[in-house]
Formats: C-alpha cells, sequence, structure tokens
C-alpha cells in the first residue's frame, strides 16, 4: 500500500512507515500528480482536499492530523467513496492550555482583573467542552453557548456535565472573557463564517477579552479592527487568520497577543492525532496494526522559583513561564510588521510554518511535574493540579 503523507505530520515516518510505502512531501505542494498510484493520502490543514486534488487518482482514503476539517470537502469524499479520517479533540488539552496561558499573560500584565471569573464559552465541542468544565474546575462561572448542541442536549449532553446550561450568543458576549470554538461552516442555519460580525463585537464590555482560537473567518477581521481602533478598550488575543498563512498585519499590531495559529500545538497533541488517524487508517484497510500507548517525549521538571511566589499570582506565573507566549507574540509581530507589499505568497508560507515549528515540542501540563513548590500556598498548589501539572508532594 502507497501512503503519501505531509512530511511535517509529527513523528510520520515513526507511526506511518510500519503501515506501506511511505512518501514524504511538502504538504502544500502535494499535487493530483503525486497522487495516481496512492492508497492513502495524509494532509494537515494547509491542504485543500477534494475533487481538484483527488479525482482520478488512486486515494481510497484520506485523513487530516487535525481536528478542524474546513480543508477538506467532506461532502465529495463521501460522493466519490473516499474514506475520510480527522483527529477530533487529539489537540484539545492543548488548546484548552493556550486559553489558561493567554489568561496568565493577560492577568500579569494587568489587562485582566484578579477577580474576573465569568467566561462565555461558543462552542461546546471537543475543545469548548473541555475549557468550560476545566474552567468551572479552577472557579470560574462558565456560560456556554452552542445552538446545534443545545438542541442535541434534548437527548444527550456528550461534551458538558450536570450543571451547565446552554445560553444565549448575548449572554455568552457579555462575559468578561469569551472563548471562540466553532468550526468555520459557510451554510445552514448556524453557519459561522463572519459571526462575530461588528453587530457582535459591539456588545462586548469595555476592557473584556476576546480569545480566538477556533478558525479564521469566524471573525470578521475588519470589523475587529474598527473596534480596536475606536471602540471601548478590549483585549484580543488571535491565533487564526482568516487569510493564513497571510495575515492582517495591522490586526496583529493590535491585538494583545498575536500568534501563528499554534495552540493546539504540543507534543502529546501532535502524537495523540498521528495514533489516531493510523488507527483508522489501519482499520480501513483491515492491516495489523501493533499498538503502542507512547506519546514520545517522557516528562520534564519544573523547578519552582523563589520570585513566583512572591505574592498569590504563582500560579499564573508558572504558567506564563511554560506557555511564553509574550516572547511569541511579538517575534510574531515583527515578522508581520516586516512582510512586504508584493511579498511572494510560497515565502510567506514558508515564514509562517517555520514559527510554527518550534512549538510542535511544547510540553502539555500533565508532562511537566513542579519540583520545590513548598513556596507555593495551598491553594495555588491545588489551582495547579487542577489546571493539569503534576506537583512534587510538600515535604
Amino acid at each position: 500500500m502507497k501512503i503519501v503523507a505531509d512530511q511535517d505530520i509529527f513523528a510520520v515516518e515513526e507511526i506511518f512507515q510500519p503501515l506501506g510505502e511511505l512518501v514524504l512531501l511538502p504538504g502544500r505542494s502535494i499535487s493530483r500528480r503525486d497522487l495516481v498510484d496512492a492508497d492513502a493520502l495524509l494532509v494537515r490543514s494547509v491542504q485543500k482536499v477534494g475533487r481538484d486534488l483527488l479525482a482520478g487518482t488512486g486515494v481510497r482514503f484520506a485523513g487530516t492530523a487535525t481536528s478542524g476539517v474546513d480543508h477538506v470537502d467532506t461532502r465529495w469524499l463521501r460522493e466519490a467513496g473516499i474514506a475520510f479520517a480527522h483527529a477530533r479533540g487529539a489537540n484539545a488539552p492543548a488548546v484548552v492550555e493556550y486559553c489558561l496561558g493567554a489568561l496568565a499573560r493577560l492577568t500579569l500584565a494587568g489587562c485582566i482583573d484578579r477577580t474576573t471569573r465569568r467566561v462565555g464559552v461558543i462552542g461546546a465541542g471537543a475543545i469548548g467542552g473541555r475549557l468550560a468544565r476545566k474552567l468551572r474546575t479552577l472557579g470560574y462561572e462558565v456560560i456556554v453557548c452552542d445552538p446545534p448542541l443545545a438542541k442535541a442536549a434534548e437527548k444527550s449532553r456528550p461534551n458538558l456535565e450536570p450543571g451547565f446550561e446552554f445560553q444565549s450568543m448575548e449572554a455568552a458576549l457579555d462575559c468578561d472573557i469569551v472563548s471562540l470554538h466553532v468550526p468555520l461552516t459557510h451554510a445552514g442555519r448556524h453557519a459561522t463564517a463572519g459571526m462575530l460580525d461588528a453587530d457582535a463585537l459591539a456588545r462586548l464590555r469595555p476592557g473584556a477579552v476576546l480569545l480566538q482560537t477556533s478558525r479564521g473567518g469566524v471573525v470578521d477581521e475588519q470589523a475587529l479592527l474598527a473596534r480596536l481602533s475606536g471602540g471601548p478598550e478590549i483585549h484580543c488575543v488571535i491565533d487564526v487568520w482568516e487569510n493564513e498563512p497571510a495575515v492582517n498585519a495591522a490586526l496583529a499590531g493590535m491585538a494583545s497577543l498575536a500568534t501563528p495559529h499554534i495552540a493546539g500545538y504540543s507534543e502529546q497533541a501532535k502524537w495523540a492525532a498521528g495514533l489516531m488517524l493510523a488507527r483508522q487508517l489501519a482499520a480501513h484497510f483491515e492491516l495489523p496494526r501493533s499498538e503502542t500507548d507512547s506519546m514520545g517525549g517522557s516528562p520534564s521538571n519544573l523547578d519552582v522559583r523563589p520570585e513566583w511566589a512572591r505574592d498569590n499570582m504563582g500560579h499564573w506565573r508558572i504558567i506564563d513561564h511554560c506557555m511564553a507566549l509574550a516572547d511569541l507574540s511579538s517575534q510574531f509581530k515583527r515578522r508581520v510588521a516586516a512582510d512586504e507589499p508584493g511579498r511572494s505568497p510560497d515565502l510567506t508560507a514558508k515564514e509562517f510554518d517555520r514559527m510554527r515549528t518550534p512549538r510542535l515540542r511544547r510540553q502539555e501540563f500533565s508532562a511537566i511535574r513542579l519540583r520545590d513548590a513548598e513556596p507555593l500556598t495551598n491553594r495555588q498548589r491545588s489551582w495547579l493540579a487542577d489546571a493539569g501539572f503534576t506537583l512534587q508532594p510538600v515535604r
């Protein structure tokens, strides 16, 4: 069996080599010519998958190592009889921790009051539902808005715990912090393209925080730029962009934090995504597969610095240190600002990808053991444990 795969899928050789002949190519340049005699195609979000790419090829299985699928024409794949798989939820812990990292940075920067406790989560699927549960565990009041799931909730509640109630978009937008976790859809009653338009953005209260880690195009970037330029102050954290890999330089410059679509990047998330795809590919072609629970890497130790515990912000300082979003944002903003008019799209894409790659080695909180945590208060240690860290027992 011949498998053509994006060479930048994490651990692609280790995971997929045992399943067949593996051909690795740059993801953005995979063409129909490369797939004429291929049985399976594995991509990331940088490659559009549909009729233009696959018609007339031998591909019978297409998989994406991503949670989102807006780059895949799933309807055409069904009509063509091509099996499809994606890594739904594999990056959920990583995205949740990115959101916590953003809150840590903005809290330490004085953009969020320490007493802020009301968060609106729009979209309660694998990621949004996990974030809602995590935030409630950490003591936040969480308002959840997801009209499609609200309707389905009459029968079941797969992503939320008892005690959560679905509320309106208006209620979610009225929170101190608003976090977006919806797919990008262009049709239907609940289409999300341009969902946060000028009217919706006007509902954000002065000083509100907007976390955009869903998909570019969900927020009207021009309307957001206008709100940031002329409306009451709000704080924006933007990880996804409408025209990736091209980035709205003016919007990136005005964002509190701007990053190159890496919220879901972690070593654990990428291993999970690859293993998820491998299982589905093996099942589809009825291939023998030796299962492994290995997620790569080994737990790392982090010594708690005494200065982190000098006040009641120690837990935020630890998360801020682990995520390092301020440095990444500064680098990204400088790179975007330096882009010249008429810059080659290929060069723009390479620069965008280059900034993303180092984040693949990011460790999730569950893989970090905090040592020498005695200076922290019992409450801070408990909070960090709830956030996902492993703590060395206090002597």
